[in-house]
């Protein structure tokens, strides 16, 4: 566990039932005085298939520090047809001045007909009235989930989910729950970056100027960057070039009458050039290291609203146009 946190208790058992895991629950919670000044934020729900890594996940979560969820939920859907419930439990607390932050964690491995129902498993665990956030590690979860039905949020990694073949079925779980995508914040110091040249006084009047634009990076990179700079600057012509197999950089290219700025996304830098008119170009270069996965749940958990501006890009990138 991280550091200042105190474990009240666990527990695991398997082949059990949920009536077991919730008991269990109650029970630890309970078990410390300082349950009764306990206070709680949101739920975060973690599944998938056998691939997902349940302590990894844990791992993850616990390195947010002050942001580290109420619960945390993962599951792990196995294929055998026979009935199964493993679980583990932990019951943990923070203190923080005169008030303890509760910190439960879930892990259950399920099997079996349960599987074609995990909102009515999952449902207890989660906390009245208070935020419930899901967490597709592996892959999208299926149109027909119910589970989807229980979150009031959705994370979702396009570039692991399938990349730009599922861009369609994200736009339509986004018409059901706010969806924030890790693709997409990662390209968030690149846009900024772009954005912030941009602003300058001096190449402000260039945006209006913009003839025609190109985007380079892994594929999904490739077509949510090419949305979105579509989506941002309607008049402008948008290509996308293949530069190989690089996975780890990304960039945009402007382009109007006698000028062009080329912002890329480097191992841990982001340099932006910037041509004009035959004169000397000019770089600036800032550093931005690549970011971690708690990175990026930190900052969908501090911003659990609905973001336009990928809802538009997504939208785009979906139906194939940028």
């Amino acid at each position: 566990m991280a550091s200042g946190v105190i474990t009240v208790g666990t527990w695991r058992d398997d082949d059990t039932s949920m009536g077991a895991v919730l008991a269990t629950l109650d029970r630890l919670r309970q078990s410390d005085r300082r349950g009764a000044v306990r206070t709680s934020f949101l739920t975060l729900l973690a599944v998938g298939g056998r691939q997902i890594e349940v302590d990894d996940t844990f791992d993850t979560v616990q390195r947010l520090g002050h942001l580290q969820p109420t619960r945390v939920v993962v599951i792990r859907v196995t294929g055998r047809e026979r009935h199964r419930l493993d679980a583990r439990v932990g019951v943990h607390l923070q203190e923080r001045g005169q008030r303890c932050l509760g910190i439960d964690d879930v892990a259950l491995e399920v099997a079996g007909p349960v599987t074609d129902h995990l909102d009515s498993l999952i449902e207890p665990l989660t906390q009245p009235d208070l935020p419930v956030v899901m967490w597709c590690r592996e892959r999208l979860p299926p149109a027909r989930s119910r589970l989807i039905d229980l979150a009031d949020h959705l994370v979702v990694d396009s570039a692991r989910a399938g990349g730009r073949d599922r861009l369609a079925a994200l736009d339509r779980l986004r018409a059901r729950v706010p969806v924030s995508d890790f693709a997409w914040l990662r390209l968030l110091p690149l846009r900024r970056r772009l954005a912030g040249t941009l602003s300058r006084a001096e190449l402000r009047p260039l945006l209006d100027e913009v003839r025609t634009a190109s985007v380079a990076g892994p594929d999904l990179e490739r077509a949510l960057l090419a949305a979105w700079v579509g989506t941002s600057l309607p008049g402008a012509v948008v290509t996308e070039l293949d530069e190989g197999e690089d996975t780890s950089s990304w960039s945009v290219s402007l382009e109007g009458d006698g000028w062009r700025i080329r912002a890329a996304q480097e191992a841990s830098c982001i340099p932006v050039v910037v041509e004009r008119d035959g004169r000397e170009p000019w770089t600036t270069t800032a550093t931005a290291a690549p970011p971690t996965s708690e990175g990026l749940l930190a900052q969908v958990l501090v911003h659990l609203r609905p973001d336009p501006v990928y809802g538009r890009t997504l939208a785009a990138a979906a139906a194939g146009r940028p």
